[in-house]
């Protein structure tokens, strides 16, 4: 009988949880003005970048379909014209993604 009580007792508990928890919707940073897409703008691009040189997916990068799309697009010119790395080896050997100050 006092097995009963504690076992809905602990899910009691973890019901209680999830109705704490409110998750905020995700907002495109994009959408809201806060960041802009530019292939030429390497070092804001190397935000949207793995540290093994993937592209993050929506659920890490917070954009919407179609900016996620764009942000893709861009991540893609910018490893054609090298300023983006393709390759993870090339991450590691000069120390980060893209360009951190002006080579000039």
């Amino acid at each position: 009988m006092v097995s009963n009580s504690t076992s809905s007792r602990g899910n009691d508990r973890n019901v209680r949880r999830r109705r704490d928890f409110i998750r905020k919707p995700a907002v495109c940073p994009f959408c809201t003005g806060k960041a802009t897409i530019d292939y030429k703008n390497a070092s804001s691009l190397s935000q949207y970048i793995s540290s093994r040189g993937k592209i993050g997916s929506r659920r890490r990068t917070k954009a919407c379909a179609k900016h996620q799309r764009k942000l893709a697009k861009a991540i893609k010119r910018a490893r054609f014209l090298a300023l983006l790395p393709y390759a993870p080896s090339h991450i590691w050997e000069t120390g980060g993604v893209g360009l951190r100050r002006p080579m000039f």
